[in-house]
């Protein structure tokens, strides 16, 4: 019975629309095809044995190095939050992605779910949905960053403002656009890219 829950659970895996990733240590134990093909791999062959190192950013891999460090000791870490990827031709794809965490026999397996965040640089930038009331320029920048992965703090340097003023900011787009927070920001756009021709 173990074995076929296990091939049927394996099954639902490989055959979900979004990228699928199990570690253990730092070493990839399963990935769906789903995540292989958002990092440009015609399967998912050449990323059974790799490291995080291999796939993750540079510039973001400290920071998920940490995430699952403390995931190993016990401590709290995020859930949710976006990161940069390295795709087999060398290209940066930012995730959104979903963590959760089991230990299993005394060892710590954390499995990702990730979708794409699409780009929205260049000037043509232009919000998927009509807001009650036009965002200012400055909320536009802010959403408009927020959408290529950065952070807060990070959006807070690049304009030369306070978090708390990013943070405004952010609040009041949200609530012209009728969002509650990043994460539906990303759904909204990337949901409305995947339906356009």
């Amino acid at each position: 019975m173990a074995d076929f829950i296990d091939r049927h659970f394996r099954a639902v895996l490989d055959g979900a629309p979004d990228g699928v990733l199990v570690e253990r240590g730092d070493r990839v134990a399963y990935i769906n095809p789903a995540y292989a093909r958002l990092l440009h791999y015609p399967s998912t062959s050449e990323l059974c044995s790799a490291s995080i190192r291999d796939i993750c950013h540079p510039e973001d891999l400290e920071r998920l190095m940490w995430f699952g460090r403390c995931r190993r000791e016990g401590r709290a870490a995020p859930t949710r939050y976006t990161f940069r990827a390295r795709g087999r031709d060398q290209t940066i794809v930012t995730f959104d992605a979903t963590i959760s965490h089991a230990r299993i026999g005394g060892e710590v397996l954390i499995t990702t779910i990730v979708r794409e965040l699409l780009s929205c640089d260049g000037p043509s930038f232009e919000l998927p949905v009509p807001c009650v009331s036009p965002l200012s320029p400055r909320e536009s920048e802010v959403v408009r960053q927020l959408l290529t992965g950065k952070r807060s703090k990070e959006i807070a340097l690049d304009l030369g403002l306070s978090e708390k003023t990013i943070g405004t900011h952010r609040s009041r787009a949200f609530q012209k656009l009728g969002l509650r927070g990043v994460a539906d920001l990303f759904r909204l756009v990337s949901d409305r890219r995947r339906a356009e021709p």
